[in-house]
């Protein structure tokens, strides 16, 4: 792989926090100022699942970022592959579920396109509105991935997170308005 990667957890909460994404602890977390593609790949290759389901959340807020997705695939080792795709996949597909709640915090975003559902058996997001795509992702990636567990809730609840940190800030910008 040709990117270094960052292992400091403050200095990637950091980065996070710096793109919208500020669920994780600690609040004050600093570090210095990290390009898209080292953040997304130390994400994925990252030991704690918090920061790899991170990357679900990222591509959330920022629709931009996904056709870095199937570049730094190719420049991944096995293991941060799979979380790379799953997590990626899981934000397609939470997309689709959510897309209304989405409209309500956020402006027009532009759609995270479905890279990998053909390539891995997947429904198609548009499927269900992508209940199934989700459901049949959380068994690819327990059968695929190195850790198991309840995937579709690690899944669900990135999106309780971000949508609870959303309406807070719609909330705080309620008040201040009304001051």
């Amino acid at each position: 792989m040709g990117l270094a990667l960052i292992h400091d957890r403050d200095a990637l909460v950091a980065a996070l926090r710096d793109r919208g994404v500020d669920y994780l602890m600690p609040t004050d977390a600093q570090g210095d100022p990290v390009g898209d593609e080292p953040l997304i790949a130390s994400l994925a290759a990252n030991e704690d699942p918090r920061l790899r389901q991170a990357l679900i959340a990222l591509f959330l807020l920022h629709p931009e970022l996904a056709p870095l997705a199937p570049e730094l695939r190719k420049t991944l080792g096995p293991e941060t592959e799979i979380e790379l795709v799953a997590n990626y996949m899981a934000a397609v597909y939470l997309r689709q579920i959510w897309a209304t709640r989405l409209s309500h915090y956020l402006p027009a975003l532009a759609p995270l396109p479905d890279f990998f559902s053909q390539s891995l058996q997947l429904p198609s997001p548009q499927a269900g509105f992508g209940e199934p795509g989700l459901r049949a992702l959380a068994s690819w990636h327990a059968h695929n991935g190195h850790e198991r567990g309840n995937h579709c809730a690690e899944y669900e609840n990135v999106a309780d997170l971000l949508f609870g940190r959303l309406a807070l800030k719609v909330r705080a910008h309620v008040s201040a308005a009304a001051r």
